[in-house]
């Protein structure tokens, strides 16, 4: 027990938990804790051209970028490709309505508020509650203005018109692309969660099974080549049967959600199986960081990240791409930027599987017999042996005896 409170290893165990909650800090919950909704893109179709879009956009808000455009159907195509998270509709003859406010008034303006829920549904609410507040805050003002002008010229106010003229704008929210439900709304996540996990165990028992006293290069690469072949077909029907039967999710498996589902998964066993052909166990803590960021930061609006996280990481993650297409696939009907990043994926899955076939090279020079485990095994047992105490060492209680002649 002396020995290794003075040893080296000692001192690695709390090295080892500093660097635990550095990771999980920096990677699990930094995400979230340092998640704040910043520019999240807006559009205005402002059909009235009067004041109140200027009053409206001219707003110093850091939770908004708004964005012109000129037609319904320009917004909706934005919407659906996912390009913003909401959509206000000024209408036209708004300024007329709001230049009428007197005594007899019976119509307040009503914005339209077009929330892109199938984007991020956390964020959906957010900028509804922000843009609300906005038209409530001008509303509050003219209101004042209004009923301050009537109350000097002793105007008698019809009481139909009491309730516009205390709130002369209004938003009517509208959900686009909505979830179904919570469950719906976690589809994406969990799919892709799943396949990663998935692919992850088939990769590390296939490339373990495979280091056999028969195995060559070739024959392992084709191996796993063979594995992606039928996890790719296996896997989508296994994760969706369990989503829809153990997790009571509602998850149609179209031919274009298949087709995303094997192709993601294809993409995590190539990358997971070369990352281990090329490194070995060595390995490991890359595929552990991927895991830990990908699903961290994919849970959380890409306008709330961080500019480090979004730019530095979010940005590449192989996870985001597949993601977002089944994003797409599911909560906009195969719109939402799904064909992009499905091609996107492809291209990485390409990728991936040239950097899996040139681990032939370094398959060559490696002894295919060994079980990995069963080597590390065997090396942490010589250096536990190297770092026992000799039988004659008398500063550890070793045989005192004098060796005999």
């Amino acid at each position: 027990m002396r020995g290794f409170l003075r040893s080296r290893k000692a001192i690695g165990v709390f090295i080892a938990v500093i660097a635990v909650h550095i990771l999980l800090g920096v990677a699990t919950f930094g995400p979230s804790t340092s998640a704040e909704l910043s520019e999240a893109p807006v559009a205005v179709l402002d059909a009235d051209g009067g004041e109140l879009a200027d009053q409206l956009t001219g707003a110093d808000l850091d939770v908004v970028d708004w964005e012109s455009v000129t037609s319904r159907d320009a917004m909706h195509t934005a919407l659906d490709d996912k390009e913003v998270a909401a959509g206000l509709v000024i209408p036209a003859g708004t300024s007329d309505t709001l230049a009428a406010l007197g005594p007899e008034a019976t119509d307040p303006v009503v914005l339209e508020l077009y929330v892109n829920h199938g984007r991020n549904p956390e964020a959906a609410q957010s900028i509804e509650a922000t843009i609300t507040a906005l038209a409530e805050g001008a509303a509050a003002e003219l209101s004042g203005q209004t009923l301050t002008a009537l109350g000097e010229t002793d105007a008698v106010v019809s009481p139909a018109s009491v309730p516009v003229l205390a709130d002369p704008i209004q938003v009517e929210p509208v959900a686009v692309n909505a979830p179904a439900d919570a469950a719906d709304a976690q589809t994406p996540l969990v799919l892709v969660a799943m396949l990663w996990i998935g692919s992850l165990i088939a990769t590390l028992v296939s490339w373990l099974g495979l280091h056999r006293k028969d195995s060559t290069p070739a024959g392992f690469l084709g191996a796993q080549l063979i594995v992606v072949a039928a996890l790719a077909v296996i896997q989508p029907l296994s994760i969706v049967a369990v989503g829809n039967w153990l997790l009571g999710m509602d998850i149609a498996l179209t031919g274009g959600l298949f087709g995303a589902l094997a192709l993601t998964t294809a993409l995590f066993f190539l990358i997971q199986s070369a990352v281990l052909n090329w490194l070995g166990f060595g390995g490991w803590p890359i595929l552990v960081l991927l895991w830990l960021f990908s699903f961290t930061l994919l849970s959380v609006p890409a306008e709330a990240l961080a500019t480090g996280y979004r730019v530095l990481i979010h940005s590449w993650l192989p996870s985001r791409f597949p993601y977002e297409a089944i994003q797409g696939i599911v909560h906009f009907d195969g719109a939402g930027q799904a064909g992009p990043m499905l091609a996107i994926s492809a291209a990485i899955a390409i990728g991936a599987l040239a950097l899996l076939l040139a681990s032939y090279y370094r398959l060559r020079n490696r002894d295919l017999s060994v079980n990995p485990i069963a080597e590390r095994v065997a090396n942490a047992g010589n250096n536990d042996d190297t770092d026992a105490p000799e039988a004659n060492d008398l500063t550890d209680g070793g045989d005192r005896r004098p060796t005999p002649a």
